[in-house]
């Protein structure tokens, strides 16, 4: 896993937390590529095929690093982290990503197709920018589970923050 201390498009300067010109341009590059209908995956395997990397440590994209930096809304200045994405390109990504999950059908298993049983819908809900920090947050911490308490801790809030969601 990547030992990024810092979040992909940013760097320290002068003590100072900021935008990395480079890394901020290929963020908005991501975000665009997402919206215009480019797959995770496919995103990951062209900024590999360019070249493009991710850290110094582990250069290679992959599709959970591009899904966590489209969903972190840090990336519009949330969190003291300064803009890199405008609020309405971060709002039609997080469109496009419920779009997406709203329209994949989990695959039933042979004795629910079976089930006489009417099942009721689950509830829906549309996730805070709250759930997606704390999600982007649990998976950073199940990376590197150096503190497995502060990880479980996020996951309770994590859990608290989506049942706010719900409808």
């Amino acid at each position: 896993m990547s030992k990024r201390k810092i979040l992909y498009g940013y760097r320290i300067q002068n003590g100072v937390l900021t935008v990395s010109a480079q890394e901020g341009a290929v963020v908005e590059r991501i975000a665009m590529l997402y919206i215009e209908g480019l797959s995770y995956q496919k995103i990951s395997d062209l900024l590999n095929k360019e070249q493009i990397p991710f850290s110094a440590e582990v250069p290679l994209w992959n599709k959970h690093k591009v899904k966590r930096l489209l969903e972190n809304s840090r990336y519009t200045g949330a969190d003291e982290y300064p803009p890199i994405l405008k609020q309405d390109i971060f709002q039609k990504v997080q469109r496009r990503i419920r779009e997406k999950t709203a329209n994949h059908r989990k695959r039933e298993k042979p004795a629910e197709r079976r089930s006489p049983v009417e099942k009721t819908p689950a509830a829906t809900y549309d996730p805070s920018s709250e759930v997606i920090r704390l999600t982007n947050a649990i998976n950073r911490g199940l990376e590197n589970p150096e503190k497995p308490e502060e990880v479980i801790s996020l996951i309770l809030q994590g859990v608290a923050a989506r049942y706010e969601c719900l409808k």
